[in-house]
């Protein structure tokens, strides 16, 4: 256990908060760094205390978070490929059939997404980037107070994928 409630040494090329790595808010001008960690009688992490100052142009940090400062809880659904192959129907590739060739992980759904208050008037098929993320869309599913986006594009494609 370290400092103020514990934690561990970050893996190296973790770029996110952690002990003895101080992060930039991005677009803010701000850093700031991990003092104490509080739990709650459950053990779980509740709170993170943190110092927070100016970006100094001499000791910029090496690593910048996004942060939402008023959120709005949302639905999104990350969708990904639907079959596994590139030619589902080619029985030599897939001999079992299109259907066999479905991908389990075809969709996967955040229920309790966080996203900046700025969309909460968005309507049906508005578009937004949600930055490092990809490209969503706002789905007919959503209602007031409860607003669902499916991403359409991602910007993290590996070229490897089929």
């Amino acid at each position: 256990m370290r400092r103020g409630g514990g934690g561990r040494e970050p893996e190296p090329g973790f770029k996110r908060l952690a002990w003895g790595q101080p992060v930039g808010l991005r677009h803010t001008g701000y850093v700031i760094e991990l003092q104490h960690v509080v739990k709650g009688p459950s053990g779980c992490v509740e709170n993170l205390e943190v110092t927070c100052r100016r970006v100094d142009a001499r000791e910029k940090p090496k690593a910048f978070i996004h942060w939402v400062s008023q959120p709005l809880t949302c639905e999104i659904r990350l969708y990904e490929r639907l079959f596994q192959h590139k030619n589902p129907e080619d029985p030599v590739e897939v001999p079992g059939g299109f259907l066999s060739d479905l991908n389990p992980a075809s969709l996967q759904v955040i229920e309790a997404a966080l996203v900046d208050c700025s969309v909460a008037l968005a309507k049906p098929f508005n578009k937004f980037q949600f930055e490092r993320l990809g490209y969503f869309s706002v789905d007919p599913d959503s209602r007031q107070g409860q607003l669902v986006f499916n991403r359409t594009v991602s910007l993290k494609e590996d070229p490897g994928k089929v």
